[in-house]
């Protein structure tokens, strides 16, 4: 199907003026990955990737049609997805610290469906057994919610000012934080 699909892309994005120096595809299932090099990116990408997702669905049900199938398609311009993942995993890591630290829930409105699904995601593969992440409301409403479960580790107690220096078998999540690799997340 590749083989097929690289000059169907090519010819979408040549019809609609779109300069690329480079094109690929790769098909996993009913996954389409589409990367392009291109000048043009602002136009693909548009303002907080907007076009992009525009582009990805117009490109999907094209696909669609001639292959009669279900297809998701993933697009890639010069990186930006890529780039724009890794910005939301070091945000994510400054929030866990923060959770880290304080033992106390933070919600984080204003991210987008697909930037919630990779937060659970990054988070779950983390494997923090104390930390646990989930989504409330609806709509444009919908916030995804990052807290301290208490599950692993038992808080410093009330009448303790600051955890010991030591590991223990009581650590504080800040401990943990800070032992497990010596450089935190």
């Amino acid at each position: 199907m590749e083989t097929t699909l690289l000059p169907f892309v090519t010819e979408f994005f040549t019809k609609l003026g779109i300069v690329t120096t480079s094109i690929t595809v790769d098909v996993i299932w009913e996954d389409i990955n589409i990367a392009i090099a291109t000048p043009d990116s602002a136009l693909l990408i548009g303002m907080h990737g907007k076009n992009i997702e525009i582009f990805q669905h117009l490109l999907s049900r094209m696909i669609e049609r001639k292959t009669d199938k279900f297809i998701h398609v993933h697009l890639e311009v010069n990186d930006y997805m890529k780039l724009k993942d890794e910005k939301l995993c070091r945000f994510l890591d400054s929030k866990i610290a923060m959770v880290t630290s304080t033992w106390r829930s933070i919600r984080m409105p204003s991210l987008t469906s697909y930037e919630r699904k990779k937060a659970h995601g990054y988070i779950a593969d983390k494997n923090i057994k104390w930390l646990k992440t989930q989504s409330e409301w609806e709509g444009l409403e919908r916030v995804l919610i990052l807290s301290y479960t208490g599950d692993i580790i038992n808080p410093i107690p009330t009448n303790t000012s600051k955890p010991s220096n030591s590991i223990s078998q009581r650590s504080t999540p800040k401990e943990i934080l800070l032992s497990e690799d010596g450089i935190g997340i």
